[in-house]
């Protein structure tokens, strides 16, 4: 397995874990960790457009991850944990996960 992959694969497992926190409404100890896992997100989202740029057929649909990150924002902004979690789990990981798998 590529570094590349490997590294959006653990922040996929990083975000699982805060969504995790976000649903047994332990607050502070999500966004706490949240916070520190923006970062690695961000991260993956630049290696995935690399990835892109290097592999022609690999499909990324960028309106969509940030559609996905504005609603995401949003619900943050809302103080909305339950949205945020449910954003995170159904559409960033899930998207995440579809992207991960067709890279090499």
């Amino acid at each position: 397995m590529s570094q590349q992959k490997e590294t959006v694969e653990n922040t996929i497992k990083e975000v699982e874990a805060v969504v995790d926190l976000f649903y047994q409404q332990k607050r502070k100890e999500a966004l706490g960790k949240f916070d520190s896992v923006i970062g690695n997100m961000m991260n993956s989202i630049d290696i995935l457009f690399t990835y892109k740029a290097e592999h022609e057929g690999f499909e990324l649909d960028e309106n969509k991850l940030t559609n996905i990150l504005k609603e995401a924002m949003n619900a943050l902004q809302d103080g909305d944990e339950v949205l945020l979690a449910d954003i995170l789990q159904y559409d960033y990981m899930e998207y995440m996960e579809e992207l991960v798998g067709g890279m090499d």
